[in-house]
């Protein structure tokens, strides 16, 4: 790969992750350079200063004052031509589309994606007359912007799926979280929230929301425990796994507490990279796992499965039940969590004894 750098900026700090910048523009100068764009694999990255505005176009509209934030925009091109980035890059809270990549280029540009927008940052990925550039823009201080960030259902609402009995579910909900622990009603709110805009349009199997499953393993938590970070990850347990979600975002806006629970009951490896583990694999994860709260996260999220196993096919239904009652019962009781567990293999034994 021939690479023609360009620089336009002083600046000589940024706040970021090491790890992922470091992978997105890995990732992204090589794989340019082996574009059909690429001529002679040559690659123009150019940096330059810019902009970025959140939520202005909402700020101006409600009178309030939206932020700006200084930052650095990232030309990754095939064009050798230097790149004008504009004063400002406007950036507005929506849903990134959940879809599978169908070729190499997808999936990088779909992980860089993730890494810019878990910084709060801004991309465009644009071809012209056989030129392919990427942008990416990331603020200076970028961890400024993951608290300011919001998600109001208000402006929303046509991007996620919720009925009257999951309002009053979440009404029930945030009544018990001030209730029984620290949390404040602002903090549950705009928690699920963030739930609630993340999972979208996603229904579960019996049709309900997505988002009320992370709220009743909130709710079963809550019969055990009133530790807030415990009752965060509840929440949180399933984004990264099933949304655009990384968990460097939730780390962001929830702390490395929170996000160390959430990283521990997914299914995928998130450093940097999203792929799948094995069942034995994740068994094998949570089997020398001590951490307590991890252990409650994870059989409160299974023994809701459980109870909701009616809505699976037949033989689903007993796949999971097999499981549970493999790995998941004798896991609780070997960490002392038996409060659950009568129910749990009531309803699993129930499945397993019928006929096919």
């Amino acid at each position: 790969m021939q690479l023609l750098f360009k620089k336009q900026t002083k600046v000589k700090q940024l706040i970021a992750d090491p790890g992922l910048f470091e992978r997105l523009l890995t990732i992204n100068l090589l794989e340019i350079s082996k574009s059909e764009q690429a001529s002679n694999h040559m690659v123009t990255l150019t940096i330059t200063d810019t902009t970025l505005r959140y939520d202005y176009a909402k700020a101006l509209q409600s009178g309030r004052k939206g932020l700006t934030l200084q930052a650095i925009a990232f030309f990754i091109s095939t064009d050798p031509k230097v790149q004008d980035a504009l004063p400002a890059y406007d950036i507005i809270d929506e849903i990134t589309p959940i879809y599978l990549p169908k070729t190499e280029a997808q999936l990088y540009q779909a992980e860089s994606r993730q890494i810019v927008q878990a910084h709060g940052g801004y991309v465009e990925i644009v071809e012209v007359e056989k030129k392919l550039t990427c942008l990416y823009v990331l603020p200076i201080a970028g961890k400024n912007v993951m608290r300011f960030k919001t998600y109001d259902p208000a402006t929303l609402a046509s991007d996620m799926a919720e009925t009257s009995e999951s309002l009053a579910q979440e009404k029930e909900l945030i009544a018990l979280v001030i209730k029984k622990t620290t949390l404040t009603e602002k903090m549950a709110v705009s928690t699920i929230n963030f739930i609630k805009n993340a999972h979208g349009l996603v229904k579960r199997k019996s049709g309900d929301p997505y988002y009320t499953h992370p709220m009743e393993v909130a709710k079963i938590l809550l019969e055990i425990t009133n530790n807030p970070e415990t009752i965060l990850a509840g929440l949180l347990h399933d984004v990264v796994e099933d949304t655009p979600v990384t968990l460097n975002q939730v780390e962001l806006m929830y702390g490395p507490e929170v996000a160390y629970i959430v990283d521990m009951v997914t299914h995928y490896n998130t450093n940097g990279y999203r792929w799948k583990l094995d069942d034995e694999e994740n068994k094998s994860i949570l089997d020398q796992c001590k951490d307590i709260r991890v252990i409650q996260v994870k059989l409160a999220d299974r023994l809701h499965n459980t109870r909701t196993l009616c809505f699976r096919k037949l033989a689903d239904q007993k796949r999971i039940a097999k499981e549970t009652m493999e790995f998941y019962i004798p896991w609780g009781k070997k960490n002392s969590i038996a409060i659950w567990l009568p129910e749990m293999q009531h309803i699993c034994e129930t499945i397993l004894a019928q006929k096919v």
